[in-house]
Formats: structure tokens, C-alpha cells, sequence
């Protein structure tokens, strides 16, 4: 059964192009760290670490080996509800809007914030709040 639901997403285009290929010629295996949730109604699998590996991958022509998240950041989601966890991945994103893996093409459908859910998990030694007030 595949790790993979829905289509591959990611908030991360930045890449280091020398690192990708570094590990494009020297490694044999690119593991890639995946989270499928549904946003918005609908399936996606968060691509969430691992970027200059799947690159890698793609350039070596070869599968990337996809892993679930750490167990550090499934004791954090875990303790949120669906509806809160739906809110904290879509309202967090790295340098860009999420957008299909495979294309490039930006999901319009999460471009806007959602600030219809007001929660706040503790992760390490922070609190990461959002929603509105």
C-alpha cells in the first residue's frame, strides 16, 4: 500500500542545486518524509522533508523511498484535532504556496489562509498558536 494519497504538495521550492546533485551521483537510496492529510475536502500527501532528495531522485531516475513524518512530529499533530491539524498545515508554509510536486503549478485552493480555527499545540520548548481570536 502506498504512503501516497492524493496528490504530492509542497510550501518548499528552494532548492540547492549542488546538494541535489551531490546526492544525485553518491546516494543509492532518497528517503523523503510524507504526510498525507486532507485539506480542504481533499486528499494530499505533504511532502514535508527530504526536498533535496526527492530532487535527487528524479535526477538519478529513480523512485525516492517515502517515509511517514517522525514520530516527534506525529506526537505533535497527533494531539491536534483533525479540524486544528487541517488549520496549522495550511496556514504554515516554507517559502512559497503550496503547489503540485510534479508540475510546479500552484493548488489555488490553498492559497488564502484559514483563519476559521482557533488552536495552539506545544512543540519543544514553543507554542504554536493560530486561528482567530
Amino acid at each position: 500500500m502506498s504512503i501516497i494519497k492524493g496528490q504530492l504538495i509542497s510550501s518548499q521550492r528552494y532548492l540547492n542545486m549542488s546538494i541535489v546533485n551531490k546526492r544525485a551521483t553518491r546516494f543509492k537510496r532518497f528517503i523523503v518524509n510524507v504526510h498525507p492529510v486532507v485539506l480542504r475536502g481533499v486528499q494530499y500527501t505533504i511532502l514535508m522533508d527530504g526536498h533535496h532528495n526527492y530532487a535527487a531522485a528524479k535526477l538519478a531516475g529513480v523512485d525516492p523511498d517515502y517515509r511517514p513524518v517522525t514520530k516527534k512530529v506525529m506526537k505533535i499533530i497527533g494531539g491536534m484535532s483533525e479540524r486544528e491539524q487541517e488549520a496549522l498545515f495550511i496556514n504554515n508554509v516554507t517559502d512559497s504556496d503550496y503547489y503540485y510536486v510534479e508540475t510546479g503549478e500552484v493548488v489555488e485552493e490553498l492559497r488564502l489562509p484559514d483563519t476559521s480555527c482557533k488552536f495552539q499545540a506545544h512543540a519543544g520548548n514553543q507554542w504554536i498558536f493560530g486561528g482567530a481570536a
